[in-house]
């Protein structure tokens, strides 16, 4: 649910192509956190989107996904000191490389 609600609101605050959308999640067993206290967590988020948004809609793209981590992780937020952030980068079109074989599938 998580990655669904991510696409989505990247589709609707940024613009994005929802089959372009790609997500991962990675779990760090081994972290650090302020000095090392053992109540600390954090979850962060990078997204990357090629150049032409305006400051505005990379403004609420950003406050929204905080939002939906916020909600998805209200459990880690009640049990650990943790620390939710999103950043946001931008690539210029003309650095930005890819190949793919997906094709249209008719049903």
């Amino acid at each position: 649910m998580l990655f669904s609600r991510l696409h989505e609101a990247l589709v609707n605050r940024a613009g994005a192509e929802l089959s372009r959308c790609q997500s991962r999640a990675i779990c760090c067993e081994n972290f650090y956190v302020g000095g090392g206290e053992k109540n600390r967590a954090f979850v962060y988020l990078q997204v990357l989107l090629l150049e032409g948004r305006t400051s505005n809609q990379l403004q609420e793209t950003g406050n929204e996904l905080l939002k939906i981590l916020q909600d998805e992780f209200k459990n880690l937020l009640i049990h650990y000191n943790a620390q939710i952030s999103v950043h946001l980068n931008e690539i210029p079109a003309d650095r930005s490389y890819k190949s793919n074989h997906y094709h249209k599938i008719e049903t």
